[in-house]
């Protein structure tokens, strides 16, 4: 069973990545699209990932917690709390995060293997499809 958002994208899971360092950006994207999700934007600020959040409203994120403007990822995962997209952080700074970690899915330290973040994804797709019918 797929959300409407992603049965309007040919049943493919949109995800948004919030990440700061290209790179590993670009190693999430090649995961994302590998297990044929859309990817529905990449950000690099606070002020950019709130943005799309809102615009493009993604399934699902990766958020990283020290951004380009500093440790701003938590104030996004707050943000899509509050949109009802459901989120894993995948960063170098989890030391930073409660312990209920804002009501992440998941919380993936840096380096991270590519199992990890296959595994966290397919986990956010589902949670996301089921905040489409029940949210």
């Amino acid at each position: 069973m797929l959300n409407w958002r992603a049965s309007q994208n040919g049943g493919q899971v949109r995800l948004l990545i919030i990440e700061d360092e290209p790179f590993i950006a670009a190693d999430l994207e090649s995961l994302a699209l590998d297990l044929g999700y859309r990817i529905a934007g990449i950000a690099d600020s606070k002020a950019s990932a709130l943005d799309m959040a809102k615009t493009l409203r993604p399934d699902a994120a990766l958020v990283d917690i020290k951004l380009r403007d500093g440790f701003t990822g938590t104030d996004v995962a707050q943000g899509l709390k509050e949109l009802g997209v459901p989120f894993a952080f995948v960063s170098g700074n989890t030391e930073t995060l409660p312990a209920d970690a804002f009501g992440a899915a998941a919380v993936i330290q840096k380096p991270f293997t590519d199992t990890q973040i296959r595994l966290v994804m397919k986990d956010l797709a589902r949670r996301g499809r089921a905040h489409a019918f029940c949210g």
